[in-house]
């Protein structure tokens, strides 16, 4: 019997996990598609490496270069930061592992029909994955994340990093595809741009790259993110309500810092984050200190809120059919007006943060616009662009795209609202699941 051809569009959270666990089956014949470049953890460039974010998303051509958003009404596009190369946003972000809460999953099922995609399902599949996590010990906090531990007792332990016991950054490149790379029914390629997939009729039979080049398939995996993997979709003719509706990411609030005494530019930017609840036990705020935003100014921090429990949702829409042309990408965050009460709750708990004397000690807030127009003008993102191919409505439970063969979206798009959590560890939950679902569906039809 001839191997099932499957190829994976984008080597990221989620694509690298689906590569990784379909090509243990020598059955299967995998080829990871990524448009930025490819490496072997050993080859890894020592800033991504390392365990500055900072330096890793400066590192040049591993995020999308003229990749703009719109955060709210009012608002110029402004860059948007999404990884690029083997191991995707899980190179460059601040390694944050959270799971998010019960409540989020078990409102995927409750309320956007996501049968089996509740709580009681999905966590124990966040103790399942191949990912190294660790927390930093004291020794590498800087001055603001020991003071936050100080102001809020739940920072106190710091947070799970994906990263090894000695410090080095452990991506989805690292954890997944590293220990694959020696079978031979798999084939990562870098530097790849995908134009679309290949359709006859309802059927995909493959991808079509930029340069003309076909390759052939059975199985088509879209892993691009919430950003790329619905201008795929469009530019493929596949036509559902819903692709690239349901833009959602965490809206946040930011307040420079002048520090007391200069930052270790060299070392972790972010150690802990303070998981807040308007409600008991809710987690509907973040607040995080940075210990630096750019090695050439050791003196300025950050401290960053963000909004955990999101109402409002923007969309992705293709302006060109060009694959190298970007969509335009617009949050409207604040569009419920849930999220501007909670955006104020936000503002509130960033402020006690920054009052409190052990954060007085260290570092002075530079000034700010707190009023709702100030708050309009300058509310961020936090990076955690999702929704967009959502389960329900764009995907079945097992994310293939509906009333489509061979077909299938496996990343944070699928989510059919963002979890209260930085969404790597979430996307790699995913992945795990549909890669089992997958490969028992595969075998089965053998």
């Amino acid at each position: 019997m001839s191997p099932t051809r499957i190829v994976v569009i984008g080597a990221g959270s989620a694509g690298c996990v689906i590569a990784a666990r379909l090509s243990e089956y020598p059955g299967h014949h995998v080829t990871l598609l990524e448009a930025g470049p490819d490496h072997r953890s050993a080859g890894t460039p020592a800033a991504i490496a390392g365990p500055s974010f900072v330096g890793a998303m400066s590192e040049p051509g591993r995020s999308w270069e003229g990749l703009v958003a719109t955060r709210a009404a009012g608002q110029e596009p402004a860059p948007y930061v999404r990884g690029r190369g083997v191991g995707g946003s899980s190179a460059i972000n601040a390694m944050v592992a959270l799971p998010g809460e019960p409540a989020d999953y078990d409102s995927w099922e409750r309320d956007h029909g996501c049968a089996g995609w509740g709580w009681h399902e999905v966590a124990p599949w966040f103790e399942r994955t191949a990912l190294s996590l660790h927390h930093a010990p004291r020794h590498e906090w800087g001055a603001l994340d020991l003071a936050l531990a100080e102001v809020w007792p739940e920072a106190a332990d710091g947070v799970l990093l994906t990263r090894t016991a000695d410090g080095r950054r452990a991506s989805v490149n690292d954890c997944y595809l590293e220990p694959a790379r020696h079978r031979p029914n798999l084939v990562v390629r870098g530097d790849v741009l995908v134009d679309r997939v290949l359709l006859a009729g309802a059927t995909a039979t493959g991808v079509l790259l930029s340069g003309g080049e076909v390759l052939e398939a059975d199985l088509v995996v879209v892993s691009a993110g919430a950003i790329h993997s619905p201008a795929v979709l469009l530019r493929s003719g596949v036509e559902l309500p819903g692709i690239g509706g349901n833009l959602r990411d965490h809206p946040s609030f930011r307040v420079a810092l002048t520090r007391h005494q200069p930052a270790d530019v060299g070392g972790l930017a972010v150690a802990t984050v303070a998981q807040l609840s308007v409600h008991p036990d809710d987690h509907d705020l973040q607040v995080i200190p940075m210990e630096y935003v750019d090695p050439e100014m050791p003196d300025l921090g950050l401290m960053m809120g963000a909004l955990m429990h999101v109402h409002s949702s923007g969309s992705v829409r293709l302006v060109s059919s060009d694959p190298a042309v970007h969509p335009a990408v617009d949050f409207d965050m604040l569009s419920d007006d849930r999220d501007m009460a909670g955006l104020l709750r936000l503002v509130e708990a960033v402020e006690r943060t920054l009052e409190h004397p052990a954060m007085q000690a260290v570092a002075s807030p530079l000034p700010y616009d707190r009023s709702d127009a100030g708050l309009r003008a300058m509310v961020g993102d936090y990076v955690h662009a999702a929704g967009t191919c959502a389960m329900g409505t764009v995907v079945d439970m097992d994310c293939r795209v509906v009333a489509h063969t061979g077909l299938m979206v496996c990343d944070a798009s699928v989510m059919p609202t963002v979890p209260r959590a930085n969404t790597h560890l979430p996307t790699v939950m995913i992945a795990e699941r549909i890669a089992a679902r997958t490969m028992a569906r595969l075998r089965e039809g053998e």
